[in-house]
């Protein structure tokens, strides 16, 4: 059943690059249809495939990462923390403050105020909770400077989870129990939360959060690494469309079921596509092509920067052009930020993000390859 390629003790796992692509291009797609106005045409309905969007890359980075540590731990007997500190700071913290500065130079710092600073210690979450409540003892930022790094919350979440994370691994040990009740005594919180009426901004971080989402990618993880009995039944066709099925209902803006937990279902089905993705048997779509596999690994560019290049080019696009209400309109501002952005985050990848990558690989224990092309280089 296992495809997961193995070529001197370098690990890449096929369809993972698809998967992260079409999360970051769903946000791309759902942050466009939200700001067409601003094109001078019709504003479309603001498309939950953002917030999904976003569920998918929490769901998969907590897969992989704590699938790699599972391997750290088969081949050193224990998690190296401070090498796995190294390897977030490298891959997340480069962009993250560079993007930052480049918004605080855009909009200046009077249009983020104070909540620069809580943007600065990688707290945006927390920053974002209480500017959608107006609860902050100062100035809220302008709607520009939110538009523009109010994304920034799926970062600060991931970062905030993998602070303790790896330590749970590493001390952990029977995992398996503690897997499964970790997403379930989340999902308590956020009911207790909303029942015991816990202040907004406190329901809206324990919302957002999605340490259950994560949580869930790494019990898909173990379960992968394990050889579960459970995989076999993964296999089947019947099982395999149903992530895509629910997919396709998310992007038609149809999907809910509770609120709280819809994310939890959206993340339990993800981890199903992860494991047929990564799965030697055939698959109903593969994800695995060279298209999907470069959008992946700039994926994190795309995400970080598609609010700039909204804002760039509705900026010159409202000053310049006045666009009909014509589906060539729409066709063309779409593709336009997909491109750009696109280039974007290729310019960003080949010399900022590349750069610190390769100081990544000297704190790596286990490696694991972004793209099929770097698996077979020499």
């Amino acid at each position: 059943m296992e495809q997961t390629h193995l070529n001197k003790e370098k690990i890449y796992l096929p369809g993972l690059n698809g998967i992260r692509a079409i999360a970051a291009l769903a946000v791309v797609f759902s942050h466009t249809n939200g700001h067409l106005g601003n094109f001078g045409l019709t504003t479309l309905p603001y498309l939950s495939l953002a917030g999904f969007g976003v569920t998918i890359f929490f769901t998969l980075s907590g897969f992989l990462i704590t699938f790699l540590l599972f391997k750290e731990i088969d081949k050193t007997g224990t998690v190296e923390i401070k090498k796995f500190y190294a390897r977030r700071i490298l891959r997340i913290w480069p962009l993250y403050y560079f993007y930052l500065f480049v918004i605080l130079a855009v909009v200046g710092y009077g249009a983020l105020g104070k909540t620069f600073f809580m943007y600065l210690a990688i707290l945006p979450n927390i920053a974002n909770a209480y500017v959608t409540y107006n609860a902050l003892p100062w100035e809220i930022p302008t709607a520009t400077a939110m538009f523009l790094i109010g994304h920034y919350w799926s970062l600060g979440v991931e970062e905030q989870f993998y602070s303790f994370w790896p330590w749970l691994i590493k001390k952990i040990k029977n995992i398996l129990p503690f897997l499964i009740l970790f997403p379930i005594a989340f999902l308590a919180l956020k009911i207790i939360a909303k029942y015991m009426h816990f202040s907004e901004p406190i329901q809206f971080v324990l919302h957002y959060s999605r340490f259950g989402c994560l949580g869930i990618g790494a019990l898909g993880a173990y379960l992968y690494w394990s050889n579960h009995k459970i995989l076999k039944y993964l296999k089947p066709l019947g099982i395999q469309i149903l992530p895509w099925v629910v997919l396709l209902i998310v992007a038609l803006n149809r999907f809910h079921i509770f609120s709280i937990i819809d994310h939890e279902i959206v993340s339990l089905f993800m981890v199903i596509l992860i494991i047929n993705q990564i799965s030697g048997y055939k698959k109903i779509i593969n994800l695995e092509n060279k298209v999907f596999d470069y959008l992946g690994k700039i994926s994190f560019g795309i995400y970080v920067y598609n609010p700039l290049v909204i804002f760039i080019l509705y900026s010159i696009i409202s000053k310049y052009f006045e666009l009909s209400e014509t589906l060539l309109s729409y066709m063309i501002i779409y593709s336009l930020v997909v491109f750009t952005n696109i280039l974007f985050a290729h310019l960003s990848y080949y010399t900022i993000e590349r750069f610190f990558l390769k100081l990544k690989s000297n704190f790596i224990t286990v490696k694991s390859i972004a793209s099929k092309e770097e698996f077979n280089e020499k």
